[in-house]
C-alpha cells in the first residue's frame, strides 16, 4: 500500500486514536441526577451527574456483561446496581460496594468496573478513552486553540453521521470543497464572499506540533489565492462563485481553518467576523460518528452574551447549523459507501489542492498514542 506508508496509523484508526480526550455530550443533555449512555471510539459508556459533578462508566457489568443502561436502578446517590444479578458499583473509583445477589461474595471490595477520566469545559462534557496505565494529558492539549479562551460562549447541538469519522476534519482542509456550498442560505444572511476555491495550497499550510500543546494544521488561505469563475467544455464562465463586488457589499472571509488532534475543526471568522466555529468529530464506531457543532463569540457583558445566544437560536442555528453545515453531513454520507471499504483510502484520486488533507494524515499518524480497533471491548 504505497499511498499509505507515511500515514499508516491513520488509515488503521478506523475507529479513533486511544489515549485523548473526546467530547461524548452538550452539558445541557445531563441534568443532576440524570444518567446518559453513549458509545465513543466503540466504547460503551454510562454517565451520571452527581451534585453537579459528571461521572462516567462502563456501561457493561463486569459479572455477565449486560447494559447497565438498559434499566438504570440507583438505590443511593453514589453507586449503580447491575438489574440483573445486583452487582452495585460506585460511581467516583468503580469499586464493587455490594452485591444484591451474593451479598456475601470475596468481589465485593476487590473488584472495580472501568471507571473514565471526565473533564467538563465551554457547556461541553469530555471523556478519555485510554490504556490502563497511561499517564492522563492536560485536557487542555486536546482542543483546539481559543476554545478554552476567557469569555468565551458557546452555543450548538450534536447529531448522528453516518459516515466514518476521518471524513470530518479532512472536510474541513479541503480547498477545493467550497463548491459545494455556493447555495447555502447563510451566503444570502450575511452577504458574503464564497468562491469556487483556493489556489496554493502548499504555501499555505501550516503545522503545529509543539512539544506540548495541541497539535494541528491550519491553512490560512490568502485572498489572491480565490478563484470565482471556471470555464467548462469552451463555455466562458459555466460555474460562478460569489463576489462580494457583485453585490456591492464589502469582503467577508474566515480568517482561517484548522483540524487538530484528535479530530477537532476549527474556524475563526466562521459565520460572522469575530465569531469561532468549533466541530468535534467523535468516532462511534467504524460507520459512524457523532458531530458537535458549535458556534461561538467572545462576550465581554451578560447583554452581549444574551445578545449572542438569542442570535444563535434565531439566525445561525438556521442558517449555519441546519444548512450550511449540513452540506458537509450531506457529502460525507455520501462518500461514507466509498471509503468504509479500506480500499477507497487508497483508490481515491486527490489533486494538488489536497494537499493539507494528506498532511493531517501525516501529522495524525505522527503522533498517534494508539489505534482503537473495531473489535475492542471496553
Amino acid at each position: 500500500m504505497p499511498n499509505v506508508k507515511k500515514w499508516s496509523e491513520y488509515y488503521q484508526a478506523k475507529v479513533g486514536f486511544r489515549n485523548y480526550w473526546y467530547a461524548i455530550c452538550l452539558s445541557s443533555e445531563i441534568a443532576d441526577g440524570d444518567w446518559l449512555a453513549r458509545t465513543v471510539l466503540g466504547e460503551d459508556i454510562l454517565l451520571r451527574r452527581i451534585g453537579g459533578k459528571v461521572h462516567a462508566m462502563s456501561d457493561r457489568c463486569i459479572h455477565r456483561g449486560v447494559k447497565l443502561s438498559d434499566r438504570v436502578e440507583c438505590h443511593t446517590d453514589s453507586t449503580i446496581s447491575c438489574w440483573w444479578h445486583g452487582f452495585t458499583f460506585r460511581w467516583t473509583d468503580g469499586m464493587v460496594t455490594n452485591i444484591v445477589g451474593a451479598p456475601d461474595s470475596k468481589l465485593i471490595g476487590r473488584a472495580k468496573i472501568k471507571i473514565y477520566p471526565i473533564e467538563e469545559a465551554q457547556g461541553m462534557v469530555f471523556v478519555f478513552i485510554g490504556d490502563s496505565g497511561f499517564t492522563v494529558p492536560p485536557f487542555s492539549d486536546h482542543v483546539p486553540p481559543m476554545f478554552l479562551d476567557a469569555d468565551r460562549i458557546i452555543e450548538g447541538e450534536s447529531m448522528v453521521v453516518n459516515s466514518n469519522w476521518r471524513l470530518g476534519p479532512e472536510g474541513g482542509l479541503d480547498e477545493i470543497h467550497r463548491y459545494l456550498h455556493r447555495t447555502s442560505t447563510l451566503l444570502l444572511e450575511t452577504k458574503a464572499t464564497m468562491p469556487l476555491g483556493h489556489r496554493g495550497a502548499k504555501t499555505q499550510c501550516e503545522i503545529v506540533e509543539n512539544a506540548t500543546g495541541p497539535k494541528g494544521i491550519i491553512d490560512s488561505f490568502a485572498s489572491d489565492t480565490m478563484y470565482f469563475e471556471v470555464d467548462i467544455d469552451d463555455a466562458p464562465g459555466a460555474v460562478t462563485g460569489i463576489r462580494f463586488a457583485d453585490t456591492g457589499i464589502k469582503k467577508k472571509r474566515t480568517v482561517g481553518t484548522s483540524s487538530w488532534l484528535p479530530g477537532v475543526l476549527r474556524v475563526e471568522g466562521f459565520p460572522q467576523d469575530g465569531g469561532c466555529f468549533f466541530e468535534f468529530y467523535v468516532p462511534i464506531n467504524e460507520k459512524q460518528h457523532r458531530c458537535f457543532m458549535m458556534i461561538s463569540q467572545i462576550c465581554r457583558t451578560p447583554q452581549e452574551a444574551s445578545s449572542f445566544r438569542s442570535q444563535y437560536m434565531t439566525r445561525w442555528r438556521r442558517h449555519a447549523v441546519q444548512n450550511f453545515l449540513r452540506q458537509d453531513v450531506a457529502a460525507r454520507e455520501s462518500s461514507a459507501k466509498f471509503y468504509n471499504r479500506d480500499r477507497g483510502w487508497i483508490e481515491e484520486v486527490l489533486t494538488e489542492e489536497d494537499y493539507m488533507i494528506i498532511e493531517w494524515r501525516k501529522l495524525c499518524s505522527r503522533h498517534s498514542k494508539g489505534v482503537q480497533t473495531p473489535d475492542h471491548v471496553s
